[in-house]
């Protein structure tokens, strides 16, 4: 079951990634133009929301039963000097959490914005900054020893 969730949660990283940055360009098109909070603009933001969302959970029950992150918690202070350990265990779930919290008050202030600029700027912050964290947490083959491949197989 484990290995299910580590390549679910692989592959489920190619929807969030794009989704995110769909709606950031929409939305930035939008400011650009003036233009209004519409159907399509909530439904990629929503697309970006779900997909973020459906990650995290994919992602917390990974880090509840990982060995690696049992063991790194069983022993923190040995955990915090292995880079590897450290990264799986602190790092990768922290940076993933505030980037989720940042997509969820940037969806909040574009759900209660009065108008489409306060939208398509909320939508611009939280998710930007969601995406920028992101994609500084995930394991990509270049990060040396915490490194992952692209895809699962």
């Amino acid at each position: 079951m484990l290995a299910t969730l580590q390549t679910l949660h692989s592959i489920v990283r190619w929807v969030v990634l794009p989704d995110l940055l769909v709606a950031l360009v929409l939305c930035a098109v939008a400011l650009r133009s003036a233009g209004a909070w519409s159907p399509v603009h909530k439904i990629t933001a929503i697309a970006g929301l779900a997909a973020t969302d459906l990650q995290w959970v994919l992602g917390a029950i990974l880090w509840a039963q990982s060995p690696m992150v049992l063991a790194a918690r069983a022993d923190m202070g040995t955990a915090m000097r292995d880079p590897v350990l450290r990264f799986f265990a602190v790092e990768h779930p922290t940076m993933m959490v505030l980037a989720v919290i940042a997509v969820h008050v940037g969806y909040a202030k574009a759900k209660r914005a009065v108008d489409g600029a306060a939208a398509h700027k909320a939508i611009l912050i939280g998710y930007g900054l969601g995406l920028l964290l992101m994609v500084a947490a995930v394991p990509w083959p270049f990060r040396g020893l915490v490194g992952r491949p692209l895809l699962p197989w």
